[in-house]
């Protein structure tokens, strides 16, 4: 008798823990700040820019970011809380990187030293501080956030 008693209180414990976490997920979901759509573009040298890091970072302290990718055609949709699409409204400094990986040395036995990547565009915008690209958000959304980056 004992035993099964402590193995029904051992499904109830397990049943109250699980719905518990679900409910710490609903309230963690809704005390995030909500977003809106952003999508937008980047060009180098008056051509799309495929496949380069577009990070959005808050001006206000205490502000959530945003980042995406760019596409063949240059195009991203900023994420806030991946997988779900959009950004917090707000002002933004921008930073855009796009690298690749030297050919030659492999960096193994034979070669030590580390292999860096080389920046594809003027690493001034990689920097936020540097980029001089800022971008608003408004409650909203937009999708004209457009980036036209020069060597």
């Amino acid at each position: 008798m004992y035993r099964a008693q402590a193995q029904v209180t051992l499904i109830v414990v397990a049943v109250l823990v699980i719905a518990g976490c679900g409910r710490q997920k609903d309230r963690w979901l809704a005390a995030r700040p909500s977003t809106a759509p952003a999508r937008g573009e980047v060009t180098f040298q008056g051509k799309p820019l495929e496949g380069a890091i577009v990070v959005f970072q808050p001006t206000a302290p205490g502000g959530i970011g945003a980042s995406a990718v760019t596409d063949v055609q240059g195009k991203f949709e900023l994420r806030t809380f991946p997988p779900d699409v959009g950004a917090v409204p707000g002002r933004y400094a921008v930073s855009v990187m796009k690298t690749a990986m030297p050919s030659g040395g492999t960096g193994g036995a034979d070669d030590p030293s580390p292999i860096q990547a080389i920046s594809l565009i003027p690493e001034k915008y990689a920097l936020p501080t540097m980029s001089d690209l800022s971008a608003n958000i408004p409650e909203e959304g937009t999708e004209d956030l457009v980036f036209h980056l020069k060597p």
